[in-house]
């Protein structure tokens, strides 16, 4: 006996929801690897380690799910997708991956700070150690304007792509508690029976018997002295009339 929890299969309206934010966040990643890699390659910008070390992981392991999961949502009966257990996992690790993605990215001056990110910035008193304004050149001010708002399109799409996998591990909540809750199908296994055996040479079926009987097996020796056959009762002699001779004894004489 096997107890199964049944299939779920989503609503159309839940599926094709799922579909969609999947979608938008693939939109999502490849707009995030194209503002990331134009960061990383403008001259001047330190940003190689920030994109090797906490974009790219984080990309590439989100894309594959994504993908991953659209394609069973499109392909499988019923639209069904992975497992409502197994989306939960992933996308919990997902946006709150994202998440630490947004703070760092926060925390790295990239919105804030950007002249951080530029090397041998002009506005850097090398004899004080201090930022003057009064020395930034027009390159620089115009570079970190540029780091500036390719940050802020980092931060909004990562908080975007963050925001669409927390609706989906809602989601996956929501379709794992159904899920749970919906009564357990019963698969009972039924036995396998083979072939018929041979039957044996000196058997015959019932009805087809003819002569005498077979002998039945003989008794053991302990079976025919411990299970004597039954005694007889015990008869007591009938009294016998003795007819007395006439004359007696002296009939001799």
């Amino acid at each position: 006996m096997q107890n199964q929890p049944p299939k779920y299969v989503s609503p159309p309206g839940t599926w094709r929801t799922k579909l969609a934010l999947r979608a938008a966040s693939v939109l999502f990643l490849i707009i995030i690897a194209g503002v990331g890699g134009s960061l990383a390659a403008t001259p001047r910008v330190e940003m190689t380690a920030v994109m090797l070390l906490v974009l790219v992981p984080a990309l590439l392991a989100t894309f594959i799910w994504d993908a991953a999961e659209a394609i069973c949502i499109w392909k499988r009966e019923g639209n069904r997708g992975i497992h409502p257990g197994a989306v939960v996992a992933i996308d919990l690790f997902c946006w709150l991956g994202w998440a630490v993605v947004d703070l760092f990215l926060v925390a790295s001056g990239v919105t804030s700070r950007p002249r951080y990110l530029i090397e041998d910035y002009s506005g850097y008193d090398d004899y004080r150690y201090t930022y003057d304004p009064s020395k930034v050149t027009p390159e620089d001010a115009q570079l970190e304007k540029d780091i500036m708002g390719k940050g802020e399109a980092l931060v909004a799409f990562v908080s975007l792509t963050l925001i669409v996998h927390f609706v989906l591990f809602v989601i996956a909540c929501y379709e794992t508690n159904i899920r749970n809750r919906m009564p357990r199908t019963v698969y009972v296994m039924q036995p396998i029976y083979g072939p018929p055996s041979a039957v044996p040479g000196g058997y015959q079926p019932l009805g087809s018997f003819q002569g005498p009987p077979p002998p039945g097996p003989p008794l053991s020796p302990y079976q025919m002295y411990m299970q004597p056959p039954p005694s007889p009762l015990p008869t007591q002699p009938s009294p016998t009339h003795t007819p007395e001779l006439k004359g007696g004894p002296d009939r001799f004489a």
